[in-house]
Parts: structure tokens; C-alpha cells; sequence
């Protein structure tokens, strides 16, 4: 299995083990550090349309340094309503 596929297989667990998780318990944020590196553009989309989609419950993280899934970030959000999408630059530390 390719390294793409084992992120996206790990992404997709994360996302439905979350959903179970929701049945019975209070929502919680759900936080994702750069799990789209290995996605290509389409993938990407619409793994972040399943992100956009599941921020409608609860708040969602995703950190990113690649300034492209930024951008497919705020279509994807878009397309799925979700108008709050924040950019930070610069380091914390």
C-alpha cells in the first residue's frame, strides 16, 4: 500500500471512528496536522469537503504550511457553506 493510500485509509478511520463517537457523546474538536501531504488535489478536496461538512457539528484544525491546500481549503469550505476559514502566518512559539 503507497503512503498516499495509507493516509488516506488512516484519515478516513479517524473521520468515521469521530462519527461513531458523535451518537453518544458531546462534540469535541477534531485536529489535523498536515494529513493531506501525501493527497493529491482532487483527493484533497474532497477530503477537506468532508472537514468543511463535519465543522458543522464541531470545530475543526487543520494545520497546514502548504499555502495550495490553503487555497483548496476556502473552495472546498465555500462550496459547502462554511464561510469562517482563518489564516495565520508567521511562527508561535
Amino acid at each position: 500500500m503507497s503512503e498516499g493510500a495509507r493516509d488516506q485509509l488512516y484519515l478516513a478511520l479517524r473521520l468515521g471512528t469521530l462519527d461513531h463517537w458523535f451518537e453518544e457523546h458531546e462534540p469535541i474538536p477534531f485536529i489535523v496536522d498536515d494529513v493531506l501531504l501525501t493527497f493529491d488535489d482532487a483527493r484533497a478536496t474532497a477530503a477537506l469537503k468532508v472537514l468543511a461538512a463535519m465543522s458543522e457539528r464541531n470545530q475543526v484544525l487543520f494545520f497546514t504550511h502548504h499555502e495550495h491546500l490553503v487555497e483548496l481549503a476556502k473552495i472546498a469550505c465555500r462550496d459547502n457553506g462554511v464561510e469562517r476559514v482563518h489564516v495565520v502566518t508567521g511562527w508561535v512559539s
